[in-house]
């Protein structure tokens, strides 16, 4: 009946995702892709580094503020899948809904909860590693990062994430309201 047939559904929506994300990785990093080996845990310092959060919450910040894309945490530069069990470890909750929770903190904090809606959070296997897709949509209005100086305005150039000056960002701002 209905429960099968939504069974159905779920399971072929489920092995899209997944060939989409190992199709995503092949594609490399881009204008609209990003990697990032974690969210906080720095492997080589053997520690939380909320330098690393702060560089995740950045690139979120220039998609928003571009024509949106999306971030692959918990793969190496060149997209090979390294997981995120140290990051989930270094979470009181260690685990896939823990991070979500941690990630939607620090972007509140950063970014702010109006602009959450934007952005889907997603955690796929690949080879037995954890990741998480982060699809970010491209914002209704300008995306200020906010840090403990004050604010920063971020776009994609290319495959960079790229800070503006105050001046800079007018103008940016100004000819993308004409765009929208």
């Amino acid at each position: 009946g209905l429960a099968q047939l939504g069974l159905i559904i779920f399971i072929f929506a489920r092995s899209l995702k997944n060939e989409s994300i190992e199709e995503i990785i092949k594609s490399g990093e881009h204008e609209k892709l990003e990697f990032k080996t974690s969210f906080r845990w720095d492997a080589n310092r053997n520690q939380v580094n909320r330098e690393l959060e702060k560089a995740v919450m950045k690139t979120v910040a220039a998609f928003l503020n571009s024509d949106g894309g999306q971030l692959l945490i918990g793969a190496d530069d060149g997209g090979n899948p390294v997981g995120l069990e140290n990051d989930f470890a270094s979470l009181p909750k260690p685990n896939a809904d823990g991070f979500e929770n941690h990630f939607n903190n620090i972007f509140n904090s950063m970014i702010g909860p109006e602009f959450r809606r934007f952005v889907r959070v997603d955690f796929s296997d690949i080879n037995g590693k954890k990741v998480c897709l982060v699809d970010i949509e491209p914002s209704h209005k300008p995306v200020y990062l906010k840090t403990g100086n004050g604010e920063d305005f971020y776009i994609r150039t290319g495959n960079v994430t790229t800070p503006l000056k105050m001046s800079e960002a007018a103008t940016y701002i100004s000819s993308w309201r004409r765009l929208k």
